[in-house]
């Protein structure tokens, strides 16, 4: 679900986004300090501080719906021959597009009370909206338009509380239609349908929009009488005075819009703030039921109310009103529990997630075996069916990773698995084995293969380990068979090129320096250059499983996994910065999502549902070799030697990161190690419960790391929270659960029965929180109202018949209810003297506002604060007695090489030699003198181009198994992989007589001419980048200003793609960071999916027609351009930002 911010959006698509948003925020704020970049209004701090919220009463669009719109465009073209300009004029009649008969998806965010729940018969429903400006988009009072400046502003939307005694129609209700009522007793019919009953009258008419005949939609049937209650107004008395038309004024104070931030939010919190509309219903729950009470509450349209021309007769037995929104909950009579109780009964039932002791208790007792059975159950094991590989079913201990007591880590659990059968742990005792590390496992292992992004990404870093593992291996492996030389790389020979002449010209005073033996043997001149060939025996063993590459292998793999493990300034790759491999932000990701738990089944997590029972607050430590196997069986896919000395190589980069504080960061990354269930229908009621880790940090301050590192709804009321410090440790003294600022109760008073009303007019603020608190008495009421149905002036209209006491309307009796708050605080409020002397107003303010009437309807704010430390602590004390105030960081502990038969296969040991080849005798009588035949010219196949003419090549022995080749742009090029595509700009005069095409010539006569913009597109053959939009932006400004400018101005035809028509090029005007004006060339892809990848992208040039551009006295000026870059997946709103140089000649008249 969307959550609109005013364009400033900081939403994560990752289930750690509180981590990666407060270390983002970290580094850009790091970097604005130092002065090596500007803060970007992405990662600024919100201007609201955690728990606050600001109202207003209205959030109008700038054009309504409904009505017609009239756009007029004027131009006046100017040419040089022409005496007068000619005006060119054109009108345009339009309607804006907005919801009417049903909302969009996602358009409500939250309602109360909750489908289905119950609450106290005061409380007044209310649905707070995703969109601030919907309950405006159209007019709900065209009369109250007409004026001045308004505080207040009618919606089109009002949110009615009606009984089914009040909806449900009888058979034959509607004449001609053929209806079956909705759960909250709706009907679904068309306009035109609905015209056409001859006993319902209706506000939507034809004068609402063209063609709406043919809508549909929910409408819900009033009776006539209720219907004019609800449109008019009631005097002193409490009696109705019906005006000649409906009057909607009275909804104006009902809606408003509340902008809040969302941290420690668990739906909301995916962004900093979050600005949502809130619409309260006027009419509370029945009042004389004994009895619960099923009641639905509608989101209607009142668009139209006002413009029928008269309130419906006594012809009508209906009127029809169109429902965007509906629900049922239930009310309960006075004296049911309420919110305050269940939050009073949460903090009473405080445990550790474990059985409860009155389950445990009868095992205790029962001989030392059972006893041993209820202390494994008390440390959070269940008993399970387990069936073992020979196919008999048998029973097994359980535990997930949250356990209720601190496990320590085992030391026996020190080597990779490649089945997770190792990690079973016999119970002696009782003779029962332990398959939790077994069955994490192979949690692991299934959650691995069904994630195929995953998946992919790790074969392919594991290829990129192995090949570049066994390249390094084997190269030392040959070297430690011969000599160093043995083997000369591409590196070494171009290495040795400085030295290589200067050898040359004393290879024949220094023997040493050549290939030979360094003397002259006497023999036939065919045996002179010959070298004799490796036997057999001789060749190194170069296989996966031979002993020279075993010895090394581990550590060349783990050399080459942080090498791929660094980010482009060759620090550690930590999620911030770029990194040197495209697969490795996948793996790391993945990893550091499972251990926070993320995606495991709740089944796997909680192992028997009496750990966590209803209306219960469950602490728990979290298992690290629980997280730890689980990560191993994840690892273990990919797997094709044998032995995987791959995953070691992995998980020791993963322990770096772990392990490695960043220089922009104020600590390590931060893993969870504690945490708590609240499973409580309040969850329900507010999905949004603010939780606040204890003790918050000082105001004005940011805290070192995430306070909360995952913060979800899990299901419908359990709520999840993930820690990284335990109780007893100076960061974790306490929780605190707080009602969310939008998500709070609205109720007509602090008490409500049949015969009576209290009020308690709460104290308002037009001042700073500081001065506020200079009021001794601001949390207490200004005054207290209390009335009965048959007193004057009422503030609550009971009935719709004075003095009958049916209390069938319990509508709030507005405007008066609002007026009089005004008059209250006006007239009890008080002054304060400031710090200048002067005496100032705690409250300043002349009009009523829905704001300020959201603000005294709101029922009280209740938190739950659970210590965690000290003597309160003590439902917890045993968790907290052994947890270590300094916890050690969560590195992986299985880093031994999983133990592994060897194949059939392996090379381990080298091939049976073969014979030696002998060199041939020489023949009698032969002579070291050799001489050719003179007429002797040897064929091309007898020479070999790479040597010289006195020389023949040595036979050497050449590997049966080639290194493999490394991964294109990982090792030995300085092209790194996930770098983004580089784009060579350049703009050019288009104009005739030119031979270079370099630089921007104006013309002498600042005649308009056309300009080439040259992009090359560059690194981009293997990228993985896909581009959503390359801006360039011109900025604008005459010549002689404090900075070069390439144009004064634009007003030509705009601008053409040259050759690569997959993209279209859009002129804008914007402005740039600095503020200045400038001209704004979007480059945007032909493409359904909104981008394109750069690998089939070579150029984007593009031609801007009719520009003029400034005339610089100087033989060459320097102007400077900037380019915008947006790529998918993260790069939205983080785009690459680049400048090039435009050089500018001397017009040819100037020179």
């Amino acid at each position: 679900m969307a959550i609109f911010t005013g364009g400033k959006s900081k939403s994560i698509n990752s289930p750690r986004h509180l981590t990666l948003r407060h270390a983002r925020r970290t580094v850009s704020l790091r970097k604005a300090v130092l002065g090596l970049a500007a803060a970007p209004d992405v990662d600024a701090e919100p201007d609201l501080g955690p728990g606050q919220e600001r109202l207003n009463s209205f959030w109008a669009p700038g054009l309504e719906a409904g009505t017609k719109h009239r756009i007029h465009v004027s131009q006046a073209v100017v040419a040089p021959t022409a005496d007068e300009p000619l005006t060119l004029a054109a009108e345009q009649d339009f309607f804006v597009d907005a919801p009417q008969f049903a909302l969009p998806a996602g358009s409500v965010y939250f309602v109360y009370p909750p489908p289905g729940y119950a609450d106290d018969c005061r409380i007044l429903p209310h649905v707070v909206l995703t969109d601030p400006h919907l309950p405006w988009e159209r007019l709900g009072s065209p009369k109250a338009e007409s004026g001045g400046v308004k505080r207040n502003k009618v919606p089109w939307l009002a949110l009615l509380t009606l009984t089914q005694d009040e909806l449900r129609l009888p058979m034959g209700a509607l004449p001609g239609l053929d209806f079956k009522q909705t759960a909250t007793w709706t009907v679904k019919t068309t306009v035109s349908r609905l015209w056409e009953l001859s006993n319902v009258t209706t506000p939507v008419t034809a004068n609402l929009g063209e063609d709406i005949g043919a809508s549909a939609g929910d409408f819900v049937f009033l009776k006539p009488d209720l219907f004019t209650s609800l449109f008019a107004a009631f005097d002193s008395s409490g009696k109705r005075v019906v005006p000649a038309t409906p009057d909607t004024s009275r909804y104006q104070f009902l809606s408003h819009v509340r902008k809040v931030n969302t941290t420690g939010m668990a739906v909301g919190g995916v962004e900093d703030v979050g600005i949502f509309s809130v619409v309260i219903g006027g009419r509370c729950g029945p009042l004389q039921q004994t009895s619960p009470v099923s009641v639905s509450v509608h989101l209607v349209s009142i668009e139209g109310v006002e413009a029928m021309s008269t309130f419906p007769g006594s012809n009508k037995d209906y009127v029809a009103l169109c429902s965007l929104h509906s629900w049922n909950y239930t009310v309960q009579p006075p004296g049911m529990l309420n919110v305050p109780d269940a939050m009073e009964h949460l903090g009473k039932t405080v445990g550790v997630l474990a059985p409860p002791a009155s389950l445990v208790a009868p095992l205790e007792s029962a001989g030392e075996v059972s006893a041993r059975i209820a202390a494994r159950l008390l440390d959070g094991y269940s008993l399970v069916r387990y069936r073992v590989q020979t196919g008999e079913q048998t029973v097994a201990l359980y535990r997930g990773p949250f356990t209720p007591t601190v496990v320590s880590r085992l030391p026996q659990l020190d080597r990779c698995s490649t089945s997770g059968q190792d990690l079973q742990v016999l119970d002696k005792e009782v003779g029962i084995v332990d398959i939790s590390y077994a069955a994490a496992w192979q949690v692991g292992r299934t959650l691995a293969l069904g994630d195929q992004s995953y998946g992919a990404a790790l074969v392919r870093l594991r290829t990129a380990i192995q090949t570049e593992a066994l390249r390094r291996s084997k190269i030392a492996a040959v070297r430690q068979a011969g000599t160093p030389d043995s083997l000369r790389l591409r590196t070494d020979v171009l290495g040795s090129l400085p030295t290589t002449i200067a050898d040359l010209d004393q290879i024949h005073l220094t023997p040493s320096l050549g290939d030979g033996v360094g003397r002259f043997t006497s023999g036939a001149p065919d045996k002179r250059w010959h070298r004799s060939r490796l036997a057999s025996e001789d060749y190194p063993a170069l296989g996966f499983g031979a002993d020279a590459i075993r010895g090394r292998y581990l550590e060349r793999a783990t050399a080459a996994a942080r090498d791929l493990a660094k980010a482009t300034d060759g620090s550690i790759y930590n999620e911030t910065n770029v990194p040197v491999s495209s697969d490795w932000p996948v793996v790391l990701a993945w990893l550091l999502d499972r251990m926070t738990l993320h995606g495991v089944p709740a089944h796997y997590l909680i192992s028997d549902p009496s750990h966590l029972g209803p209306e219960s607050l469950r602490f728990f430590h979290i298992d690290p070799n629980w997280v730890e196997a689980m990560l191993d069986g994840a690892l273990s896919l990919g797997n094709h030697m044998g032995e995987d000395r791959d995953r070691v190589a992995i998980k020791t980069a993963v322990n770096d990161y772990l392990e490695q504080t960043p220089s922009d960061q104020p600590q390590p990354p931060q893993i969870p190690t504690y945490g708590f269930y609240l499973r409580s229908d309040i969850v329900t009621r507010f999905p949004d419960l603010r939780v606040t880790v204890l003790p918050e940090s000082p105001a004005g301050t940011r805290p070192a790391g995430a306070p909360l590192l995952r913060h979800e709804i899990v299901a419908d009321g359990v709520m999840l929270g993930l820690l990284d410090r335990v109780p007893g440790s100076a960061d974790l003294t306490g929780l605190a659960f707080t009602q969310p600022p939008h998500q709070q109760r609205f109720a007509v008073g602090r008490g409500l029965a049949p015969k009576l009303l209290e009020i308690d007019v709460l104290r308002q603020y037009t001042v700073e929180q500081t001065d506020r608190e200079r009021d001794a008495y601001r949390h207490e009421p200004l005054e207290q109202v209390r009335q009965t149905p048959s007193d004057e002036d009422n503030w609550l209209v009971w009935s719709s018949t004075p003095q009958s006491g049916s209390a069938d309307l319990r509508l709030l009796r507005l405007p008066f209810y609002a007026e009089e708050q005004l008059r209250v605080l006006r007239a009890d409020m008080g002054t304060f003297v400031d710090e200048k002397g002067q005496t100032v107003e705690f409250f300043d303010d002349d009009a009523p506002t829905s704001a300020l009437l959201a603000m005294q309807l709101n029922d009280p704010v209740y938190k739950l604060i659970v210590p965690l430390a000290g003597e309160q602590a003590v439902a917890i004390q045993s968790l907290s007695s052994k947890s270590s105030p300094a916890p050690e960081p969560r590195t992986l502990r299985l880093v031994g090489v999983p133990g592994t038969r060897a194949s059939a296969g392996a090379d381990v040991q080298a091939p049976p030699s073969a014979p030696t080849r002998q060199q041939p005798e020489d023949p009698p009588g032969s002579s070291p003198a050799f001489g050719r035949h003179e007429l002797y010219k040897p064929s091309l196949s007898d020479l070999r181009r790479d040597l010289g003419p006195h020389t023949r090549a040595a036979v050497y022995l050449t590997p049966r198994a080639s290194p493999g080749s490394p991964p294109p742009g990982v090792f030995g090029s300085d092209v790194l992989p996930a770098s983004p595509p580089t784009y060579t700009c350049a703009v050019y005069s288009l104009s005739a007589g030119r031979t270079t095409w370099d630089s921007v010539v104006p013309d002498p006569q600042h005649l308009a001419q056309d300009l080439v913009f040259s992009i090359q597109v560059g690194n981009n053959a293997d990228s993985s980048y896909a581009l959503i939009e390359l801006d360039v932006a011109v900025p604008l400004g005459p010549v002689g200003a404090t900075s070069n400018y390439l144009l004064a101005g634009y007003d030509g035809p705009g601008a053409s793609m040259l050759s690569n028509l997959r993209f279209n090029v859009l002129r804008s005007f914007s402005r740039l960071e600095s503020g200045e004006h400038c001209l704004l060339l979007r480059l945007l892809p032909r493409s359904s999916t909104g981008s394109v990848s750069v690998r089939g992208v070579r150029e984007l040039g593009f031609l801007l027609a009719l520009a003029k551009p400034n005339v610089y006295a100087a033989p060459m000026t320097l102007v400077t351009l900037y380019t915008t870059a947006y790529y998918t997946n993260g790069h939205e709103q983080d785009p690459i930002r680049d400048t090039f140089v435009v050089p500018v000649a001397k017009s040819a008249a100037g020179a």
